[in-house]
Parts: structure tokens; C-alpha cells; sequence
């Protein structure tokens, strides 16, 4: 089977190392350019990517440490929601959520908001977070310690997307693909409106079996379709960001992407090994460029160099499989960088596509095949549509922009119905999409929690009535307990793990 991959960058070259670390039939070139731009604002991860570079390479080609060090990278614990009730308070959404959390009644999860006021108190991560630690021992290695069911060692990554499409590129080549570096000039397709064929800038013509889009906001190859976008701006209504950086050091570092709410959208901070990459996504509705320049200004007390400023419109694709052409990261969907979905979802869709759908170079031409991994990949992006928009319900209306929000923005059908099922009993994982590829009740709680969804009175009722209150806040202590006694001595501080990876 011969596959094409126009665009490289971090979807490109991971799509391209999966599919070639699994398939043995398969024939890779990727078709990128060095005449494109490289933002480098810093990136995090969903627990996927940490999968993906932990798989079984051959010749270990890729490991953890390895990965750490040459992509600038450092840990990831949590997301820290801070200030999106407008009370500058915060919250964690942690990588690794409660014990109990795939219990019909996530006991840990509810006795966390009876007795600390808040869900993220469940996780052990937050408590690492809460004494600036890592997940790593002493002697840098991740421990294994169990605590209540679940594996101690919870983490992903924040990146530069430059370094660690450079860092797969290596990987890619050394297992059999082929690097050109051009741009597409010219599509040609058949009557079918499959795409035969490619004309490059250099004058080299490609044909494949498949071709994959992972051109990003370009959308090479899938805006040449009759494919429709789907627009998701009633839902998400934020459309511009601002990346810049702002040092870091071994004293400043903290294991954690901090999602910041402002007066127009939220400010994001990702700790990497030579400095902080930043982001302000908001609403021009609401404000322009240099205003908001100004509100970062005043906000950090110091001037900042923005690296650019970067539209969008969130929404998808209708068919991320169209024919022969497979849209893979940016050039599928987009939606906001809350929760680090981008990468994950990249993730998900070669997994999906070379391990489940595509078994031969028939399943090509099967329109039933391409509805199913159409279904699954949709679902997931929807899915994160709504748990993105739950994010902004947390209740500040001080501005003019988070009064739109309270007042006029159009809700999900989800999120009315999760808002309707709150007020008579507790929400549970049995109300949110459970299925492979998609958060689920793991990553919706804690936001659920952070916009208000559960009672401390109606907890305490539900808990009690199925004889779990007592279990719950028992189990509650012996994850604390577990964590101060057995595994903070042992943890190597986030100071000592970033020296670690700048050695």
C-alpha cells in the first residue's frame, strides 16, 4: 500500500511513525515544506502521547527520558482551571483522576468535594501539584507505587510541537519513510473524486493508494473536496490567539498547564526546558489585538513579544475519511487548545485508521468502512466540543464577553441536559460518552465539578442511600495517606526533575 502524507510538523511525522511501526505493507512519503513558518508557542499532551512514546520501539529508539530531553519537554500532571467562576479561585482537571473512578459510583471523586469543597482533591496528582513535585523518583525513574487501585505514575508532556515533529521525523526515516521537501502546486482527481495524483512545486508528480492531510489550518488537500465544514463558532465562540514566551527557570517551573481565565477567553502557560510558551485565546467580537496585547500587559506586569496572531474557526470536517483522502490533525478539525485535544486526537485517528479500519488496500474502496471510522472519530470531536464549552459555564460574568457567555451563547443539547439532570440528582459516568478515544467520565467530572454541577447536600444524601459516604471518605484518606507517607519522600521535586532534563 503507498500513502502520501502532505505536511509534516508533529501530525504528520507521528502519523507517519505509527503507521510504520505497526504495518509492514505499507510505503510512507511525507511531502513537507521548510519554507513553512514555525510558531514554537509550546504545547501539552492528553496520557495518549505518553502511550504512544512508551510503546515497545524497535532497536528503543524512542523512550521516555530520551524524548524528555531532545523535544524540550518536561511533565504534565494537570490542567489548573484558575479563576472561571471569577472568584480567582482554581481547580485541577489531573491526568489521573480518582481510584474509584470506574466504579458505577465514583465514591473518591464525591467524598473529595464533600470534605475539600472541590473533585481534584480525588487525585493524587493534585497533591503532587499541591507540594510542586513530579512524578519521577529521586532517581528518575517513574515509581510504580499503587495507591487505591490505581498506578501511581500519571503524567503526560508539554512540548515544543517544532521539536517533536523533528524528534518523529528521525524515528520515521530510520524505519523506511521517504522525506521530500516541497509543496503541492496541483491536485488531480478521478471522476469518483478519489485523488489520483499530486503535482509538486519541484515538478515531481505523486501517486498513492491513500493520501493523509496533516497540512494544518492549510487543509491541502481536504479543501480541494467537496467535503463540507462544520462550524462550531455558535458553541465555542473564541476565534483569535496571541502565543508568545516568558522565561522559566528551575525555581519557577510547575508540572502544569495553566488555563487562566481573562476578560475576553482564557491565558495559557506550558513549562518547557528553555522557557515558558504562552497563549491568549479569545473573542475579537469582544476585543482586538492591541487591546488584548494591553490586558496581558497589565495582567503579567510586563511587555510581552507576540509571535503572531493566529485566526481560526472551530469546527470539523464532515467526513474526516473522504474517499481516498484522510484528514489527520488540524486539517480535520479544530477546536481550542483546552484540554490538549489536538495531539491526542491525531493520536486516536492513525490508531483508528492503520490498526482498526485499514487492514488492506481494499478497505479503501468500502463506503462502510469509512462510515464507521467517519462515526468514531466524530463522535470523539464532538464529544470534546461540548466538554470544551462546559469549561466556560463555571459562572464569571464580569465582562462583557463572560456575560455573553451567562446569557446568549447557544448551548449544547449535551450540556442542557447534564445542566437539567444536576438539579435532581448527581451526574455520574453513566450520563457522559464512555467509549475508545474519548475522555469520558475520567476528564468530564472534574470540569463538571469546576462549573458547579454537584451539591454538597445532594452528595451527601446519594452517598449515604447506597451505603458508600463512610467507604468514600475512608478511601479519600488512604489515598492522602498513601501520598504523603509512601510516595512524597520518594519523588524527586519538579526543581530537581527539570535540572534533571536540561543535563
Amino acid at each position: 500500500m503507498k500513502i502520501v502524507i502532505v505536511g509534516g510538523g508533529t501530525a504528520g511525522w507521528i502519523t507517519a511513525a505509527m503507521v510504520l511501526k505497526y504495518r509492514s505493507d505499507v510505503d510512507v512519503t511525507v511531502i513537507e515544506s521548510s519554507k513553512i513558518p514555525i510558531i514554537g508557542a509550546g504545547e501539552g499532551s492528553a496520557d495518549s502521547f505518553r502511550w504512544f512514546v512508551n510503546q515497545d520501539w524497535p532497536d528503543d529508539m524512542v523512550n521516555e527520558v530520551d524524548f524528555l530531553k531532545k523535544t524540550k519537554a518536561t511533565l504534565k500532571l494537570a490542567i489548573n482551571l484558575k479563576n472561571w467562576k471569577g472568584d480567582g479561585s482554581y481547580m485541577y482537571s489531573p491526568l489521573y483522576t480518582t481510584p474509584s473512578n470506574r466504579a458505577p459510583i465514583d465514591k473518591v471523586f464525591y467524598a473529595s468535594i464533600y470534605k475539600y469543597g472541590k473533585s481534584d482533591m480525588g487525585s493524587i496528582n493534585s497533591w503532587i501539584l499541591e507540594d510542586n513535585m513530579s512524578t519521577y523518583s529521586k532517581q528518575f525513574k517513574p515509581p510504580q507505587l499503587p495507591t487505591t487501585g490505581q498506578d501511581f505514575c500519571g503524567h503526560a508532556y508539554h512540548f515544543d510541537g517544532y521539536e517533536v515533529g523533528k524528534y518523529f521525523k528521525n524515528v520515521s526515516i530510520k524505519l523506511g519513510a521517504k522525506c521530500i521537501d516541497s509543496e503541492v502546486e496541483d491536485l488531480f482527481f478521478d471522476e469518483m473524486e478519489y485523488l489520483k495524483t499530486i503535482k509538486l512545486s519541484n515538478g515531481q508528480t505523486h501517486t498513492a493508494d491513500l493520501f493523509i492531510d496533516c497540512s494544518g489550518f492549510a487543509r491541502v488537500l481536504m479543501s480541494k473536496t467537496k467535503n463540507r465544514w462544520i462550524s462550531y463558532k455558535d458553541n465555542l465562540p473564541v476565534n483569535s490567539a496571541i502565543p508568545f514566551s516568558t522565561p522559566i527557570s528551575s525555581k519557577s517551573v510547575r508540572f502544569e498547564t495553566l488555563a487562566e481565565a481573562m476578560n475576553s477567553g482564557w491565558m495559557w502557560k506550558i513549562p518547557l526546558q528553555d522557557r515558558h510558551g504562552n497563549g491568549y485565546v479569545y473573542c475579537d467580537g469582544f476585543q482586538n489585538f492591541d487591546e488584548s496585547v494591553n490586558e496581558l500587559q497589565h495582567h503579567l506586569k510586563h511587555k510581552i513579544e507576540p509571535l503572531k496572531h493566529i485566526k481560526f474557526d472551530c469546527g470539523r470536517y464532515e467526513k474526516i475519511w473522504y474517499n481516498n483522502i484522510v484528514a489527520v490533525g488540524l486539517s480535520s478539525h479544530f477546536l481550542e487548545p483546552l484540554q490538549a485535544t489536538s495531539i491526542h486526537m491525531s493520536i486516536y485517528s492513525a490508531t483508528s485508521l492503520f490498526l482498526h479500519s485499514l487492514k488492506t488496500i481494499d478497505c479503501i474502496k468500502s463506503d462502510s468502512l469509512r462510515k464507521k471510522y467517519n462515526e468514531r472519530i466524530v463522535l470523539a470531536i464532538d464529544d470534546y466540543k461540548d466538554l470544551l464549552q462546559m469549561h466556560y459555564l463555571a459562572g464569571k460574568s464580569d465582562t462583557p464577553f463572560w456575560k455573553f457567555i451567562q446569557n446568549e451563547l447557544t448551548i449544547t443539547d449535551r450540556n442542557k441536559e447534564l445542566i437539567e439532570i444536576s438539579k435532581y440528582r448527581l451526574i455520574n459516568a453513566y450520563d457522559v460518552n464512555e467509549a475508545y478515544g474519548i475522555g469520558g467520565w475520567t476528564i468530564w467530572s472534574h470540569i463538571l465539578d469546576n462549573s458547579g454541577m454537584f451539591k454538597k447536600d445532594m452528595i451527601e444524601r446519594e452517598l449515604k442511600s447506597f451505603n458508600k459516604f463512610d467507604s468514600g471518605m475512608s478511601e479519600l484518606k488512604r489515598l492522602v495517606d498513601v501520598y504523603k507517607n509512601k510516595a512524597k519522600p520518594i519523588l524527586a521535586s519538579a526543581e530537581e526533575m527539570f535540572k534533571y532534563l536540561k543535563v
